[in-house]
């Protein structure tokens, strides 16, 4: 049986990994089918990563500021994340988690480029999920990795997920607590209501 999917987005600095991997962790330990539960992490960031360094063989003191960014660019992640995606969904037990998907690199791609591609729209959608979870900046310190864009661009990423989450069919809820542990009992309950359902 394939795994229901949820997806954790949010702007950069606002613990989706980290909830994305203590939920992974809590259902783990709930055993029963949960015991195979996996996460899918952020491949648009090993891709940055990636793209950084090669720009910087080139030129040793090149910044995120000097990358170019193309749509093919985009389309490779977002068919990417959704390879990860499907494979976990295959090994993983009830559910599979999944920190960011290909519509949220659609929301990326309208970041660098302005806009977003037809292309990258239609790979947000290519699989079905049962809930979105929008983690924000409330009460989460910006951390600079030397690839994140900057604290000030966090409001209004989180803007856009909220208007793109309204405009899409898939359930979502957005956190508001400010500790880790508090975030991860609310991400828990929803998950927990749309099992349940």
């Amino acid at each position: 049986m394939t795994a229901q999917r949820i997806v954790i987005v949010g702007a950069e600095s606002t613990g989706t990994t980290s909830l994305t991997s203590d939920l992974c962790e809590h259902f783990q330990q709930r055993g029963g089918d949960f015991t195979a539960t996996t996460w899918v992490p952020e491949f648009g960031r090993d891709y940055t990563i990636r793209k950084l360094r090669e720009a910087q063989l080139h030129r040793p003191d090149a910044t995120m500021e000097d990358l170019v960014w193309t749509d093919e660019d985009f389309v490779t992640i977002a068919r990417e994340q959704n390879m990860l995606e499907d494979y976990a969904a295959d090994v993983s037990g009830r559910i599979v988690l999944c920190d960011t998907d290909a519509f949220a690199t659609a929301l990326w791609q309208e970041r660098y480029l302005g806009r977003s591609t037809p292309e990258v729209r239609a790979l947000a959608f290519a699989s079905p999920r049962i809930l979105y979870i929008l983690t924000t900046p409330v009460g989460v310190h910006f951390v600079q990795d030397g690839i994140r864009d900057g604290e000030s661009l966090r409001e209004w990423m989180t803007d856009r997920f909220r208007e793109e989450l309204d405009r899409q069919p898939t359930p979502w809820v957005e956190l508001d607590g400010v500790r880790r542990s508090q975030r991860l009992e609310l991400a828990i309950d929803a998950i927990e209501r749309v099992l349940a359902t």
